[in-house]
């Protein structure tokens, strides 16, 4: 990337305004044509504030002259999960563009693709002109900077690919299945003990909260070694501390995203809003985290040996077998977790929540997983994890269809770094974001007949010997797990939690609501019920 790209508002402004002093000093005895010159300045920063014409090949949804989309900008902002299924249903499923103006820079022009060609040309075939960032006005690292670090969420090039080598190490097949195993049954037992209780008082609850809360629990182990045994608190209605402010900074953080660069650093240098809460969320967020790291770093230098069976002593040990003590700083390791974090409480807490939900809104199928998983059960829920689940095809379908329909990364998002033709012959250009509305995409008719409806079936084949199977997730044409070189190292550890959690609380209690399940949703670069689920449990 050219550094002019870095300045480029900048030196425009400065170009105009000298061309004005300079006209207005030659100009100052003659009236007529300095209105003339004020009058240009003007139109020329207004044009460049308006939206961008749409891109070549895409429809354009209710883009009105100058200012594009701009009365939809409350919606999208606060709702854009929702706004953006609207739009590819409003699109008939083909590929759209919005237009926000209000950018001398770069106005926002967003690209949401529905050709399969071109989420592979993305997220593989030309991986390196889509990436996270785009400069010091747009990208992840600009909006979700404080949260997010430079963790591998919010990064490229290679710094990622640091990360991902050493997160690779941890999320093997062996670790999945003996280390994290237990830790989950553990925790999903720990759930059904207290649901079976609450079952017993009629008393109802958010089963969002409690997911949120244990899963979170469940993650601090793998993370570091410890648990904040927040689920106490959840199963008071109470959310921990540290959640709270997570979930709040996430919030204010994706709505910068939508903010035109000039509005956004305005709000958060005079603490306007949810700006104004912003410090207070970091604060809780950092002490916790570096808390931790500072715990272990004494464990270390105590015993002379780092623990690697966790997130934290893995990217420790690796820093020091490399001889890169950049890595054992604080602010590295903290990143790492919140970014760990993210990942392992919100995505699996969310699709859980939803299998828990659909199941209990569809008792047919239900009725039939039930019976499939007591009898999987039947030796106990060891046997269960070591010898049963790995060949579950059901449980595995309940997983995908779960979802397809409620994805826990809504859209995904890419800035174009150089002007490029994508293979449907969409023409997108450098500056523009795209978006893959993974949400959209699991709505298609086009892949899915019926696709509003809950039918785990849909995923289930039988072999000409007879044998039932579970089909796979593609990865470019159902990007439900990100793909290509990003695709989730925990999608496999992701999987075999909710199956786990699926299995144990099904096999022993049966659901129903305490209140309608609304499709309200909170912002962020996770999915989350605004409200919650509510719930009711009986003892099977």
């Amino acid at each position: 990337m050219e550094t002019n790209k870095k300045s480029i508002f900048y030196k425009r402004a400065l170009l105009v305004l000298v061309i004005y002093a300079l006209g207005n000093r030659v100009l100052k005895r003659n009236p007529a044509m300095n209105r003339l010159l004020s009058a240009s300045v003007l139109g020329y920063f207004l044009y460049r504030l308006g939206a961008p014409t749409p891109a070549k090949g895409t429809k354009s949804w209710k883009r009105l002259p100058y200012i594009g989309n701009l009365l939809d900008y409350p919606r999208l902002r606060m709702n854009p999960a929702g706004v953006l299924l609207q739009v590819s249903r409003d699109s008939k499923f083909d590929s759209f563009s919005l237009q926000l103006p209000g950018s001398i820079e770069h106005p926002l022009q967003i690209v949401g693709l529905h050709d399969e060609r071109d989420r592979h040309y993305i997220l593989k075939g030309n991986f390196q002109n889509f990436k996270k960032n785009y400069n010091e006005t747009m990208g992840t690292d600009v909006v979700f900077g404080e949260v997010l670090g430079e963790g591998i969420f919010g990064i490229d090039d290679e710094k990622w690919r640091t990360h991902r080598k050493i997160a690779a190490n941890l999320f093997t097949g062996k670790n999945i299945g003996v280390l994290f195993t237990n830790i989950f049954a553990q925790h999903a037992e720990m759930l059904r003990d207290s649901l079976l209780i609450f079952a017993e008082e009629k008393k109802a609850f958010d089963i969002q909260l409690l997911l949120q809360s244990l899963i979170f629990d469940t993650f601090c182990m793998i993370a570091f070694g410890h648990s904040p045994e927040s689920f106490n608190l959840a199963l008071q209605g109470q959310k921990e501390p540290f959640q709270v402010a997570f979930d709040e900074a996430q919030k204010t953080s994706s709505r910068r995203f939508w903010d035109p660069p000039m509005l956004r650093e305005m709000k958060k240098f005079f603490s306007i809003g949810a700006e104004s809460e912003m410090k207070d969320h970091l604060q809780v967020l950092n002490s916790y985290v570096e808390d931790m790291v500072l715990q272990r770093k004494k464990l270390v230098e105590s015993s002379g040996y780092v623990e690697k069976d966790d997130i934290l002593g893995l990217y420790m040990d690796h820093a020091v077998r490399k001889g890169r003590p950049e890595l054992l700083e604080d602010v590295f390791l903290r990143d790492v977790i919140m970014n760990f974090m993210i990942a392992g409480r919100d995505t699996t807490s969310y699709v859980t929540t939803n299998i828990i939900a659909l199941l209990s809104e569809n008792r047919d199928f239900e009725s039939k997983l039930v019976e499939r998983i007591q009898e999987k059960m039947k030796n106990g829920v060891d046997s269960f994890c070591q010898n049963e689940m790995k060949d579950f095809p059901e449980a595995d379908a309940v997983f995908n269809e779960s979802l397809r329909m409620y994805p826990s990364v809504g859209n995904m998002v890419r800035f174009v770094q150089e002007n490029d033709t994508l293979p449907s012959g969409i023409e997108v250009r450098s500056g523009e974001l795209v978006l893959l509305p993974n949400q959209s995409v699991g709505r298609n008719p086009k892949y899915f007949e019926d696709p509003e409806a809950f039918k785990p079936e849909r995923w289930l084949k039988t072999t000409a010997a007879g044998k039932t199977t579970c089909e796979r997730i593609d990865e470019f044409k159902f990007p439900f797990f990100h793909g290509g070189y990003r695709i989730c190292l925990g999608k496999d550890m992701a999987r075999q939690e909710a199956k786990i959690f699926m299995s144990i609380l099904f096999n022993s209690l049966k659901f129903s609501f305490a209140k309608p399940r609304k499709e309200e949703f909170v912002e962020g670069p996770v999915i989350f019920y605004r409200d919650g689920v509510h719930l009711y449990a009986t003892a099977r």
